[in-house]
Parts: structure tokens; sequence; C-alpha cells
């Protein structure tokens, strides 16, 4: 069985937020509405505009409640939108953003994501936002995500909230022993998605990762870290050992706050599930480590 691997400073891109229109928007409508999604606890107030529904998505799925994993991109989608003043079969609609919070602070706003955009077709009805929780936000924390979604030459206004959670996830298994981390995630660089339910496929690129690595000791102003990778399936055959990836190479602060992990790619051939999935990260200025593992199901 041919393994290949390849370790790698990752950080997660800021959190971005991304805008789409699937479909739009009838004529003006000044009805008032407030609704609540039992499931999510979605709260929506219209004056003026109005979404038949409004849902979020991961991966285009519906999801069914209010807790995300660290590193998932959530997508508010607000469908069959109406309400909007039309002229020339244009309509003009802008979405503000604000993320806060338990404590009441602002982490991201974004006061138009459509601002650079011209106008868009009437026989749009549905607008969506998109958002990475990822930097600045952190898990096992509380958020509160806020949409108002207005009309540029009417004056229609909806909004919606949605409170959340913000978990770690609890496949990847950490002991820490005087090194810590901010966030440790599992990512499909072949999907660019988090993976959460430790399903892989033969020939995905995958990735774990740590972000904000502390308590390691500088020697004349270097930190030397090392990284050990173990992979093992289920009757103990081992598919990699690596002990040492960074050998000799010292890291740089900006370096080790962007990310430390490892990438592995397991080609096809037999073995029997789960996979085993060992990252140790030390440092070789002191008795610092810290020992994740998690278990894979390759398919």
């Amino acid at each position: 069985m041919n393994n290949q691997q390849q370790p790698r400073m990752n950080s997660f891109k800021k959190t971005l937020f991304v805008c789409g229109i699937f479909a739009a928007l009838t004529s003006c409508n000044f009805n008032k509405s407030v609704r609540k999604d039992l499931v999510t606890g979605i709260t929506t107030k219209g004056d003026g505009l109005s979404a038949e529904k409004v849902y979020v998505t991961i991966n285009d799925e519906k999801v069914s409640d209010n807790e995300f994993y660290y590193g998932q991109n959530i997508y508010t989608i607000f469908e069959n939108m109406s309400g909007f003043m039309i002229e020339n079969n244009i309509y003009h609609p802008q979405m503000e953003v604000v993320l806060v919070s338990k404590a009441g602070d602002t982490i991201m706003h974004e006061a138009n994501l459509f601002q650079q955009n011209p106008g868009f077709g009437a026989e749009m009805k549905t607008l969506q936002g998109n958002m990475l929780l990822a930097r600045p936000i952190y898990s096992s924390k509380d958020y509160t995500l806020h949409y108002k979604i207005s009309d540029e030459h009417g004056e229609g206004v909806f909004n919606s909230t949605l409170q959340f959670d913000l978990l770690h996830d609890p496949a990847i298994k950490v002991d820490k022993k005087g090194l810590d981390y901010k966030e440790g995630y599992l990512l499909s660089l072949t999907k660019n998605a988090v993976i959460t339910d430790s399903k892989v496929a033969f020939e995905e690129l995958i990735l774990m990762d740590f972000q904000d690595v502390s308590g390691y000791t500088r020697v004349d102003g270097a930190v030397a870290l090392g990284l050990k990778i173990k992979v093992t399936d289920a009757n103990d055959t081992m598919i990699l050992n690596m002990e040492d990836v960074f050998g000799e190479s010292t890291l740089s602060e900006e370096q080790i706050k962007s990310g430390l992990g490892a990438q592995l790619k397991i080609t096809k051939g037999a073995l029997k599930n789960p996979v085993t999935f060992k990252v140790t990260i030390w440092d070789k200025n002191s008795n610092a480590r810290l020992d994740a593992e998690t278990e894979l199901i390759v398919e």
C-alpha cells in the first residue's frame, strides 16, 4: 500500500461572508410578519419584505439544530423573497451581517454584502448568506448571527436572528501536557470542508491541524518543535510512521500561530476500519507536548 503525506502549516482563512442569489423577487409588498423556527430557533421579522422560508444548510443539507462545529460553512437561505421595488426588471437588495458574542461584543460586521453588485434580475427569488465558522470565531462559545435585508430603492426590511453554539469536534481526542492550542480540527483539503463524521475516501487529502499552539520554550529566540505522525488500521497494521516531520527545522511564531498539522492521503488498498490517525507535537526545548488522535472510516 502506498501512502502519501506532507505536513504543513495551515491557516484557516479569515472568516468570510459569501453571498449568492438563486432566484428573486416580485413587486412591492408592505406586509409585516414575525416567525420563529422551532427546530433551529431562527427568528425573522419582515416589514415590507417577506420570505416564504428561512433555513440553514451545511453541505447542501438542512440542519436540525443550532449546534455547529468549528470550521463548518453555514448557509442561511432566504427562499422566495418578495416586496422589493422593481425597476426595468431589476431590483437592488442590500444585506447587512453582524455576528455578536454572548458577551455582546461585535465579532464581525459587513454593512452591505451586495455593495459591488449592480442589481439582480426580477426573476431571482432567493438570497443566501454564507459564513465560515473560523477565526476570529472560536469554539466552546455562543454567538448570535444577524442578517438585515433591505431595499436600496424602497423602504422594505427583513431581519433574521440565529443563536448558535460552536463546538470542538468530539472525534478528536487530545491529551495536553504543557502545550495548548485554541482550535483543532480535521479538514478535507480535497473537498475544502471540515470532516465531522469521521468518513474519508481513498485518495482524499486530509489535514489534522492545530491553531495557535502555545506553551513552548524559546531558546535564543528560536522555537524547536517536533511532529510525529502514526497511522494504523484496526488490525494494527502500520500504514504510516514518521518520527519527526520537522527534523532540524526551527519555526517562526507566525508559522505556529497560523497552524501546525499533518496531511494524510491513503491510497486504495486492503485495510480494516477504523483507521487510527495519531499526531504528537512536542517542544524540543522542554517537556511540553500534546498527543491527538482520531478514528477514520476509509471508504
